[in-house]
């Protein structure tokens, strides 16, 4: 059971999730909460209103819960304004704003037409019908024929990463290691007993070089990460550290031999 604690604050939405106990002495029990408080970050920094380290910056909270696997993360939700009807928005950010929601801790949950970037302003604007299914509808985006050139693309995008992280375990078990981050990039770990994934996202303009320390992920001097999405480029670790090129614009995953 999910609990839709409608708060942009996490010590809010951490007090109502199940698993301990509050100044009132109850346990909820509810299984997830809904994380409105990283999702709001989310939505303005792919959107520009805030730097990339706010991400780093609100995942720092993630102590507060006894558990953050359990946090649901949602690309959008019924009750707001769609991601691209928001001031500032654009096909690119939506697609990173998903790839992000993908590739972080906890359950990912997908609002409906978000797969096509669907427009959609206040409540009940954002609950426009899906186009297409139904006899005699002009246009039909279940289908790839019936998809403009921008909803194929953001599509093919979000099957992408969904695809990444169902064959990936770390992406749906691993803790969340941060790697590196500025105001124009984020790269983070995400690290189980059986494998490490590393999720880099550059919203600038040009490419982006990092760094990122080998020791925060436990991997050998000689260790190589192999492209697994986004790049083609690969690295290998040395000095103690990975090197890499972020293109613009976009989410990368590595995994690590």
């Amino acid at each position: 059971m999910v609990g839709e604690v409608f708060e942009r604050d996490a010590a809010h939405t951490a007090f109502f999730i199940g698993g301990h106990t509050g100044w009132d002495n109850i346990d909820t029990k509810l299984d997830s909460d809904f994380d409105f408080p990283l999702w709001s970050t989310s939505l303005e920094v792919f959107t520009n209103k805030k730097p990339m380290r706010a991400l780093r910056d609100q995942l720092k909270y993630d102590a507060l819960y006894p558990d953050p696997l359990k946090l649901t993360a949602f690309t959008n939700n019924h009750d707001t304004r769609r991601f691209m009807s928001i001031d500032g928005a654009t096909l690119a950010g939506s697609m990173l704003h998903t790839a992000f929601m993908l590739t972080i801790r906890g359950t990912p949950q997908l609002y409906y037409g978000e797969e096509i970037a669907m427009e959609g302003g206040d409540d009940p604007d954002n609950r426009r019908d899906f186009p297409g299914g139904f006899p005699n509808d002009p246009h039909n985006a279940f289908t790839p024929a019936g998809r403009t050139r921008d909803q194929q693309r953001m599509w093919e995008w979000t099957r992408d990463w969904i695809t990444l992280r169902r064959e990936h375990s770390s992406l749906r078990r691993g803790k969340l290691i941060d790697l590196y981050y500025d105001d124009e990039a984020y790269a983070y770990a995400r690290q189980d007993e059986r494998e490490t994934t590393i999720i880099a996202i550059n919203r600038a303009a040009s490419e982006k070089r990092i760094n990122i320390p080998a020791a925060a992920i436990g991997i050998r001097n000689d260790a190589k990460l192999t492209s697994l999405y986004g790049t083609r480029s690969g690295a290998q670790v040395a000095n103690g550290e990975a090197t890499f090129m972020i293109p613009a614009r976009t989410a990368i995953a590595y995994g690590v031999q």
